[in-house]
């Protein structure tokens, strides 16, 4: 991470001249769409006035009048896009002005939910110009103001029963619902000291994984005393060849950066801490190196690869903000790491000069990190305590 003297970068994924020259360019085209459908109608009264007749006429009249009207229904759509793109422009320029302000004031966590904003400006501007992507999904970040209950109720009447089943089984609380699952809270949702979110991988980030994923967060609320989320906010690939692109990650990075954002203001005293697992740690760190991940610890565990050259790379909640990379000895995906390299991310988050710190004597498979006692016993240190970072130790100090 950075220095505690220097700020991080203040990345926003729009430009408002951009966008006000894009909304230029489009209102254009609507006013060119918009006189052509005059022109269509205009075609169809001329013909209709000389009197031409018969079923092969009047069949042309009806084609010509609905040429007109999908005509007027694309001028349309162009119009409220240019209206969405200065709305977007206006929202960018307020972030753009309150980032120098907070960089002015020297503010870390302030700068890092201004990039997650700026995230979350361009998402929603795509979903309402292109409402195929992401359609479903109700993310927390949409619901400021809502309280954790109502959220919870709402969320529950939208899903199967058979999963509303295992969530009161589990005593968890919906935050998240939509096709790619359901974000899932166990433990104290008003004043939380501290909130743990599991990033699932390819195959425990399905929703017909989610009963399995609870039942991990109930073992560590047990263990840690925190509050623990199962995040399912993106669609994770289903094999190892789709693992290979970027897609999922990307997707996953950019609602993940959100979601912590939300989690920042809606418990800004907690202390957050993300848990990726597998494919998960792709997500998280690539989330980290782009825009900023509002944690103050980032736990690694099983990685097939991560972002960043080293942890300098990534931007989490401050300059304090740890990182652990926890690997089981019989792990296979270990394979997929040769030297510093890892396959999917690029870089092996274990070797020295990643400089992440690595917790040693977790023992089993893939799957067997959320059991292991020495993770376990590493993840309950006190909030703000730190561990060692030297490869091969978890002493505290």
């Amino acid at each position: 991470m950075a220095s505690p003297a220097t700020l991080p970068a203040y990345a926003p994924r729009l430009d408002p001249n951009e966008l006000r020259a894009a909304a230029s360019l489009v209102s254009s085209a609507g006013a060119t769409v918009s006189a052509r459908a005059r022109a269509t109608r205009e075609a169809a009264t001329a013909i209709s006035a000389t009197g031409f007749a018969g079923p092969a006429p009047d069949l042309a009249l009806v084609r010509l009048a609905d040429f007109s009207t999908e005509l007027d229904g694309h001028a349309q759509s162009l119009r409220r896009i240019a209206e969405l793109l200065i709305w977007a422009a206006r929202a960018q320029s307020a972030l753009d002005a309150a980032a120098h302000a907070a960089q002015a004031a020297g503010h870390y966590r302030i700068i890092v939910w201004l990039n997650a904003l700026s995230m979350q400006l361009d998402t929603e501007l795509a979903r309402e110009i292109n409402r195929t992507r992401g359609a479903g999904f109700d993310a927390l970040v949409n619901h400021p103001d809502t309280a954790v209950h109502e959220l919870h109720a709402h969320h529950m009447s939208t899903l199967p029963a058979s999963t509303q089943a295992v969530i009161d089984a589990a005593g968890g609380i919906v935050l998240e619902a939509g096709p790619s699952g359901s974000t899932v809270l166990v433990g104290d949702s008003i004043d939380p000291a501290r909130v743990i979110t599991m990033v699932a991988g390819a195959t425990t980030g399905h929703p017909d994984s989610l009963g399995h994923e609870l039942q991990k967060a109930q073992l560590i609320a047990q263990r840690t005393g925190a509050t623990v989320v199962v995040w399912q906010g993106y669609q994770p690939p289903k094999t190892l060849p789709r693992a290979l692109s970027s897609a999922s990650a990307s997707e996953g990075a950019v609602n993940l950066a959100m979601f912590q954002a939300a989690l920042e203001e809606r418990y800004p005293d907690a202390q957050k801490t993300v848990v990726a697992h597998s494919y998960g740690t792709v997500v998280a760190t690539r989330a980290a190196q782009r825009s900023g991940l509002l944690a103050d610890e980032l736990w690694l565990l099983g990685s097939p690869g991560v972002y960043g050259e080293s942890v300098n790379d990534l931007t989490l909640a401050g300059p304090d903000s740890q990182v652990f990379v926890v690997d089981a000895d019989r792990d296979p995906i270990l394979a997929l790491r040769r030297g510093n390299q890892g396959v999917l991310g690029g870089s092996s988050p274990s070797t020295a000069s990643y400089g992440a710190t690595v917790v040693e004597g977790v023992t089993g498979d893939h799957s067997s990190y959320f059991t292991d006692e020495a993770f376990l016993t590493a993840l309950s240190q006190p909030p703000g305590s730190k561990l060692q970072k030297s490869v091969g130790s978890t002493v505290e100090r």
